[in-house]
């Protein structure tokens, strides 16, 4: 198909644009749809494209395109900007790719430079971190089939815009696509980093079974493999020499060594440090609870406590040999956390803490990871589930404490990192109830409107005016920090304050305005919606054993509830650990929540839950 031609002198005139412009860095780039992010580290190390004469340089394309026309003339311009990004000259590859945009009608390019454009473009966009926009210009080179020209280019692209968005099903489909498509561009443990996020296995996307090779058959099973094992060691042990039995010699062998190696260690005498006497003794006897509720479940294992108060750090080493533990488990304060020396520690020891230390600790361990039952998980959570929902203006109402504006602030830096681009958020804070009315009533606008409809009324004279206060309309949900005392005097104030003629706006909540006996409320809390704890919603399969802990410590609230259920997931982790490190996309389903290990760290995902009238009904 023929190709527009342009004028030498016209053409000339862009190639001097593009020289001189981009090299004194007022470039325009590709066509773009989304504000720029910082660039990457390594966003620049892609797969070269390969180029029709290797040493040629883009300057001498640039040259031969304007003695050049029609497909001749696409083809050298289109080479002159891969021979940029290959020399890492980014901007002025942005700026002839800008200019064949701009000049060559794209119905006129071949299918080969159509795929060659676009993925120049969307290399540069990766360049610079816009991966939502990588994802927008490579999809019609990966749908409704792989394109023909640069596929392991496209692929690796593409592997690297769905791992940068955790997309990791989607990320992982193209890791196998690409091993298929090119085996030596991916080592083992690189192909690994990404197939171990994988929590959805039955969502991948695998080449088709006439085109698919058996490295990526083995891959594909030892997915499938790890997410079928349940907790006992013999089915681990089963399914690992199955595969092992189907795919022999497979590189993915190492991943196999690793998980024998960590289920081989033995982790059946833990050794507890809680604070059983003094202030925190309440939280400590209720974390042990959930620790023996979890030991009936497992016979094969025992746990000696010791009270915190009761023993120096120092003398640790010791204690775990008088005792023979394989596993510690604790403490459950911050301070004693940063108080043991790790390096003083048996080498590999699995070590699971029951807080997250206030600040960097000196030494830490491969095998240490940290559990907590943390207010911020549930506020980061909300934020993310909010942006998730469609919700771009929030207001967060937050008590006028460090605590409260800690968590506003926790909020505000999750809510921002769901977005490329700034999206608006309003804070209002109080310190008594009086200031409660004002917060809510500054953040809708409500306040602004009186004083406005206050101008008109002077203004007006002995007129009469009908008026009535309108909140904003660009506020779309909220979120409170506070616990069920505040929740049950701010959601009445934000009913109260919405316009009659617009949507109650939906209002959000943690844990702490779900309490044992919320029937107090008067359906004050009616239509809250807020996360907690599996365990202690309707509907849970241990329901009936929450009633009867409840029954039994008839002192007791959801609050320490909660830590039982913490201690009970605690002992689970310790066992369940090993197959949590080695694939973070499996999950064990704890009482506390969803269970993952990210970076050494127990990330939980609770349950959502809402008020209805005096009952609460679990679910969005």
């Amino acid at each position: 198909m023929s190709v527009a031609i342009v004028p030498k002198k016209f053409l000339l005139c862009m190639v001097i644009v593009a020289l001189f412009t981009a090299l004194n860095g007022c470039s325009s780039a590709p066509r773009s749809s989304s504000t720029q992010a910082p660039i990457s580290d390594d966003s620049s190390d892609f797969t070269a494209v390969p180029l029709d004469e290797q040493f040629r340089s883009a300057q001498s394309w640039l040259a031969n395109a304007r003695l050049m026309q029609g497909e001749e003339q696409v083809d050298a311009l289109l080479q002159a900007a891969a021979t940029f990004q290959r020399d890492g000259h980014w901007q002025q590859s942005a700026v002839v790719i800008a200019q064949i945009q701009r000049h060559f009608d794209d119905a006129n390019l071949n299918t080969a430079q159509k795929q060659l454009m676009a993925l120049l473009e969307a290399r540069f966009a990766g360049h610079e971190g816009r991966w939502n926009y990588v994802e927008q210009v490579l999809e019609p080179l990966l749908l409704p089939r792989l394109s023909v020209d640069y596929p392991e280019q496209t692929l690796e692209l593409a592997l690297r815009s769905a791992s940068a968005q955790r997309k990791w099903e989607q990320a992982a489909s193209y890791q196998l696509q690409l091993i298929n498509v090119a085996p030596d561009s991916t080592t083992p443990q690189q192909a690994w980093e990404i197939l171990r996020n994988v929590q959805e296995p039955d969502q991948l996307t695998l080449p088709p079974s006439f085109q698919r090779s058996q490295l990526v058959a083995g891959w594909a099973a030892l997915v499938r493999a790890l997410h079928q094992i349940n907790t006992t060691p013999s089915q681990l042990d089963a399914v690992l020499t199955q595969w092992q039995g189907q795919f022999r010699d497979h590189p993915a062998q190492f991943v196999v060594d690793k998980l024998i190696a960590l289920t081989e260690q033995p982790r059946n005498r833990a050794l507890v440090l809680l604070p059983l006497t003094g202030q925190y003794a309440e939280q400590g006897l209720a974390v042990r609870d959930g620790l023996v509720k979890a030991l009936s479940r497992l016979p094969q294992v025992s746990a000696q406590f010791l009270d915190t108060n009761a023993i120096e750090f120092t003398a640790l080493p010791e204690l775990l040999q008088q005792h023979q533990a394989n596993v510690l488990i604790g403490p459950l304060l911050k301070p004693n956390i940063a108080a043991i020396d790790a390096s003083q520690l048996p080498e590999n020891l699995p070590w699971l803490t029951l807080n997250e230390p206030s600040g960097e600790l000196n030494e830490t361990s491969l095998q240490q990871h940290f559990f907590a039952l943390d207010a911020e998980t549930e506020i980061r959570q909300a934020a993310k589930h909010m942006a998730k929902q469609g919700y771009r203006h929030p207001i967060v109402l937050a008590p006028a404490t460090e605590r409260g504006q800690q968590h506003a602030e926790v909020f505000r830096a999750a809510w921002e990192a769901q977005f490329n681009d700034p999206v608006p958020m309003s804070l209002g804070d109080y310190r008594n109830t009086e200031e409660m009315k004002n917060a809510v009533q500054d953040q809708l606008g409500v306040t602004t409107s009186e004083a406005r409809i206050y101008q008109v009324k002077i203004a007006a004279g002995k007129i009469i005016v009908d008026s009535q206060a309108r909140s904003r309309a660009d506020v779309d949900s909220v979120y409170l920090v506070g616990g069920i005392e505040q929740t049950r005097l701010l959601k009445p104030f934000i009913d109260v304050n919405i316009s009659p003629f617009m949507k109650a706006l939906p209002v959000y909540a943690n844990s702490g305005s779900h309490t044992l006996r919320n029937d107090l409320s008067e359906n004050d809390l009616d239509n809250v919606r807020f996360t907690d704890a599996p365990w202690l919603l309707p509907g849970h399969n241990e329901a009936k054993q929450l009633k009867q802990l409840l029954e039994l410590r008839n002192n007791w609230g959801y609050s320490t509830a909660r830590l039982v259920a913490f201690g009970h997931d605690a002992l689970l982790l310790s066992q369940r650990l090993p197959l949590l490190q080695t694939m973070p996309g499996i999950s064990a389903q704890g009482l506390t929540g969803e269970l993952t290990v990210r970076n050494n760290q127990i990330v939980r995902e609770l349950n959502w839950a809402k008020f209805k009238g005096h009952d609460v009904v679990a679910g969005q």
